[in-house]
């Protein structure tokens, strides 16, 4: 059994027909362990809220019995995580942690509590203790990394990352539905996420 925890990101709704709901819906159907909470306030996000949400539902995960325990995040998601690392807030590392097109923290400086620089050795340090294997993937045209996912995380992180050309934010806005590539990811991590 999968244990798994998706991390939603601004704005998001958990709609029916995002990614999310998807692997969600098929992973509890294949009798894994899924945890996919509202976050508070998502049009006006404060960071302190989000974490206090995040780290409550870690706890809840490790309570849900044994296997493999996988991190799923999308966009402010990613960045509540990194920042929950880098501020000492993760106690035990998850044994997967994906990160989905992660939003530059420069570009949200509308969100109270937002401070993570990846430029400092602690900061990169924090995050990659954070889960025994990191996976980074992201898209060309993102509005919301528009350095590029490399530049702004990869490069930062010491990670290569996963690019899958067209896919802008991989929101349901840009199109992004269904996605066999990421339920097979969780599965098996050496299974091909770019699949749609």
């Amino acid at each position: 059994m999968v244990r798994v925890l998706i991390h939603h990101g601004w704005t998001n709704r958990r709609q029916p027909d995002v990614w999310h709901r998807h692997l969600t819906s098929s992973l509890r159907q294949a009798g894994h362990q899924v945890i996919y909470p509202q976050f508070p306030s998502t049009d006006n996000p404060i960071l302190a809220e989000w974490q206090e949400l995040l780290i409550a539902e870690l706890g809840h995960l490790k309570e849900a019995g044994e296997g493999e325990t996988v991190m799923i995040a999308h966009s402010l998601g990613c960045v509540n995580w990194m920042q929950a690392a880098a501020s000492g807030l993760i106690d035990e590392p998850v044994d997967r942690l994906l990160l989905v097109a992660p939003a530059d923290p420069k570009l949200l400086g509308d969100v109270p509590g937002v401070d993570l620089d990846l430029k400092k050795t602690a900061t990169r340090d924090a995050i990659l203790s954070s889960a025994t294997s990191i996976t980074l993937v992201g898209s060309d045209g993102d509005p919301w990394i528009p350095d590029g996912i490399d530049q702004t995380f990869g490069r930062h992180l010491g990670i290569e990352s996963v690019v899958i050309p067209g896919a802008k934010h991989l929101s349901l806005a840009d199109g992004w539905g269904y996605w066999q590539g990421v339920i097979d990811w969780v599965l098996d991590p050496n299974a091909d996420i770019t699949v749609r």
